[in-house]
């Protein structure tokens, strides 16, 4: 009898590969649209929340356009996802629609699932303030050294840091809801930790793949199957060892220091604290600060374009892991995860 949480796996894989093609075969039509949008906001007024989505719509490119349609198409299909992850059975509550694993795989005696945690909000700020504080010390040793550059922000830095810190929170909460809280639980229930933890890692990893890099885009941005030669570019960057160690590895620390503290709190406190420490430093570095021109040179694997690349920020996240374990107590830890 096949057992029904590998079942689960194969349907969330599918799920992650169906709304990378389907984004990717209709973003030209998500960039006509925007395009479209921009010019008849240029050519009368509108109203205010039209106008913005406008603006943002003039100034974007191929690439923003391809991400968004992915993402939008992992939104419609997620729902249905769930939905079929229960198999058409109702839900122990009776509730429709709501996010719980299907019955079958609540039945499992392995896995973890996430509990109650009443040191949580401690383990949130604390992880929040560590990645934060450490980050920025890197971020000012690489401003120091020449590497980064300062810039003249459009607004004022209490605006800046009142903006990057809810994206950050609420960037932070989806993600760890869904990478942490939903797929790892769900590789938890079919393998064992150090399985789970390590394809939870690499699906963290891909999903963020699909945010292309500076300087990666098309020649002509109208023409059919346009989207899937952007997706060809950003896999064929595996070819690149700059890229490898330089994008890819940190992205996989991260990763696996997320998916290793949701393991050993059992919760998803400490995970969304460290994430949006992360989120929140990139991104007010990202706003008063400009790479020095490295972007072909040595130190380009250093640093990279910003602190998320690079073999800096590698080194940080992997301070960070050494951060998790040593602010988890061992006590009320899992056992080792093999």
């Amino acid at each position: 009898m096949r057992d029904p949480a590998l079942g689960d796996v194969l349907k969330l894989w599918l799920y992650a590969a169906a709304s990378v093609l389907l984004g990717t075969w209709i973003s030209p039509l998500f960039f006509n649209a925007g395009k479209a949008l921009a010019e008849v906001s240029a050519a009368k007024q509108t109203n205010g929340p039209l106008e913005w989505l406008a603006g943002r719509c003039r100034m974007a490119e191929f690439p923003q356009f391809f991400e968004m349609a992915i993402l939008v198409c992992a939104m419609i299909l997620f729902f249905p996802f769930i939905e079929w992850l229960r198999g058409g059975r109702s839900a122990e509550t009776g509730k429709v629609g709501s996010l719980r694993l299907p019955d079958g795989a609540r039945k499992l005696t392995r896995g973890q699932r996430l509990q109650a945690n009443p040191r949580g909000i401690p383990q949130a700020v604390t992880g929040f303030l560590g990645v934060s504080i450490l980050f920025s010390l890197l971020g000012v040793a690489l401003i120091l050294a020449g590497i980064f550059e300062w810039k003249n922000p459009a607004d004022s830095m209490f605006w800046i840091f009142i903006r990057v810190f809810c994206v950050s929170l609420v960037l932070a909460l989806v993600q760890e809801i869904l990478f942490r809280g939903i797929a790892m639980g769900i590789f938890l229930r079919a393998m064992r930790p150090v399985a789970a933890l390590g394809l939870s890692t690499v699906l963290f990893a891909m999903a963020h793949l699909l945010h292309p890099t500076a300087g990666l885009g098309v020649p002509d941005p109208e023409a059919p199957g346009v989207g899937f030669e952007l997706l060809r570019k950003i896999l064929g960057q595996f070819s690149e060892p700059r890229f490898v160690f330089g994008t890819f590895a940190p992205l996989l620390a991260l990763g696996g220091v997320l998916a290793y503290s949701r393991w050993r709190t059992a919760s998803l406190w400490m995970p969304v604290g460290l994430h949006a420490g992360w989120i929140f430093v990139n991104g007010m570095l990202a706003s008063v600060t400009v790479a020095a021109g490295h972007q072909n040179s040595m130190l380009w694997l250093l640093a990279g374009n910003s602190l998320h690349q690079g073999l800096v920020a590698l080194a940080g996240i992997l301070i960070a892991g050494a951060l998790v374990i040593r602010l988890t107590i061992p006590a009320d830890a899992p056992e080792s995860p093999a």
